[in-house]
């Protein structure tokens, strides 16, 4: 059940040496008692770990690789408005580029047309489910993984499931007994996500599921001498400790000062900190823009990456331009920050900004239901991620049905979701 594979033994059997000897037999003895894909070494790294692209040079940067690994937790915090929703469904959108599933378990009620269509490029094909409560939703969750294994049980695709969000649920206990809701409910919220995360981590590599869960942030009281990072220890979230411990990321997001346009205020500007990454070094930051009524503005926000660039003699800069001897820019050719994010996100230039930043670009990605390894950058995937236009004329060839209802489930489906419901554990 998405277990590492058992690497082939290096050792020869050699009884004298102990060491060698419990190498050898540990990995005979678990292998034969509960299988030999439950064996593996610190070695090796799991050759079945399965990325998402992201086509941000500045994401990537703050990642240490080109994108993120499927199958793992991803945990989103930050206070209200800090762009959440906006980032889950950015990275949403990468997935279905690729060829990809994404859908979306919203607990607040609060979705918005409006902002999702700003987001994703096909949205009829984002199928969006509105729990009750906490249960239900973490039960939609465990449906939503059961139907991947049916419809793709060799994981050959990606996917993307939000949770929006821990903060915005409640649990039966409280719905039931509105009169006297506060009595007996003391963690009773962090139980139930706690029992149902391990049930959903199994699930997750066997689908190439990359699981967002959305938390909100709020100020921590007690801190003591821990506030190494008073932006990031000074933030709590809802739901107990669950999803941080199974989180591979953990990204803080910060909203940081408006941006203008014409004297107006048309958005603002964001900034994430990897709190955990456990695939590269944790605690690099990425920022982007985010404009009301669009997507994501990372051409602004470039600039920080380019400095990085700067440090590292990759370029130069001179009167806010950019320029760069070892790429062939000379002074009087400087780009200015637009010119230059275009230019260094483009196919034959990619490769060279992923070796200076010390991106790792030779992880496995799903594209499109093919495997592909991206070791020449964006070369590959670019000609390979699916148009708008591809996949409306693929919906109307196989007659998919659009999504009228606004992503709520019809009537013929609404029995579907109901087998794995999770029970409160709070019950007394």
């Amino acid at each position: 059940m998405g277990r590492p594979k058992k690497i082939k033994q290096t050792v020869e059997e050699d009884f004298n040496d102990p060491v060698q000897q419990y190498f050898y037999e540990s990995g005979e003895s678990i292998g034969s008692k509960y299988g030999k894909e439950y064996v593996s070494s610190g070695a090796e790294e799991d050759d079945n770990l399965k990325y998402l692209y992201v086509p941000d040079l500045f994401i990537q940067w703050s990642l240490g690789r080109a994108g993120f690994a499927l199958g793992r937790v991803m945990q989103i915090m930050g206070f209200e408005g800090a762009g959440k929703t906006s980032l889950a469904l950015w990275i949403a959108n990468q997935c279905m580029k690729a060829g990809g599933i994404a859908a979306m378990i919203e607990t607040e009620q609060a979705a918005s047309t409006e902002h999702i269509k700003n987001y994703l490029d096909d949205p009829k094909m984002f199928r969006i489910f509105h729990p009750e409560s906490i249960e239900d939703a973490l039960s939609m969750t465990l449906d939503q993984l059961n139907l991947f294994l049916k419809i793709d049980p060799e994981g050959k695709i990606p996917k993307v499931l939000i949770l929006d969000s821990l903060a915005g649920a409640t649990d039966q206990r409280a719905i039931k007994d509105e009169d006297n809701f506060v009595q007996g409910r003391v963690g009773g919220s962090a139980k139930v996500i706690k029992d149902a995360t391990n049930l959903i981590k199994g699930k997750l590599k066997e689908t190439n599921t990359l699981w967002i869960v959305l938390n909100q942030g709020r100020d921590r009281l007690e801190t003591g001498f821990a506030a190494m990072r008073p932006e990031i220890d000074k933030i709590i979230g809802s739901g107990g400790r669950a999803i941080p411990f199974a989180a591979t990321y953990w990204v803080v997001l910060k909203k940081n000062a408006a941006t203008k346009e014409g004297g107006e205020k048309n958005g603002f500007k964001v900034k994430g900190t990897w709190v955990k990454n456990k695939l590269r070094q944790p605690f690099q930051e990425f920022s982007y823009c985010v404009k009301w009524g669009q997507s994501f503005d990372f051409i602004e926000a470039t600039t920080n990456m380019l400095a990085v660039a700067n440090i590292r003699g990759f370029t130069e800069m001179k009167g806010g331009k950019f320029y760069s001897d070892e790429l062939g820019i000379t002074k009087e050719d400087a780009m200015t920050a637009e010119e230059f994010y275009k230019f260094a996100h483009s196919p034959e230039q990619i490769t060279k900004f992923q070796e200076e930043l010390d991106i790792i670009n030779t992880d496995t990605f799903l594209i499109n239901g093919t495997e592909q390894q991206l070791n020449v950058g964006g070369r590959d995937i670019l000609p390979a991620i699916q148009t708008l236009t591809q996949r409306e004329n693929e919906q109307t060839t196989k007659g998919i049905p659009s999504s009228d209802d606004g992503g709520r489930l019809q009537s013929e489906d609404a029995g579907e979701y109901t087998e794995s419901r999770i029970e409160s554990v709070i019950d007394t």
